[in-house]
């Protein structure tokens, strides 16, 4: 006899294959139309995806932040903490 849960656990990965290409397709079609339903999808994976280069992003934007600083120190001009260079 065949066991179901079985066939179902090997098909499961193929499936979401499946499904990711096919989201995918649509995705590519919407930003291609300028839809703004990708820049929304696109938007909310970005927010829920890990950022491999987080800390990294940080620690340039901290440079930047201390390069500006100086900078404006040097020039006489009152430092605005807020003022930063985003790479």
């Amino acid at each position: 006899m065949i066991n179901l849960y079985a066939i179902a656990l090997y098909l499961f990965p193929w499936a979401i294959l499946v499904i990711s290409i096919l989201l995918a397709r649509v995705l590519f079609k919407w930003a291609k139309a300028q839809k703004i339903g990708a820049y929304v999808f696109g938007s909310f994976a970005q927010m829920f995806l890990p950022d491999p280069y987080a800390e990294r992003t940080i620690k340039v934007v901290q440079e930047n932040k201390q390069q500006v600083k100086k900078q404006k120190e040097n020039q006489g001009e009152p430092v605005d903490e807020t003022t930063y260079i985003v790479p």
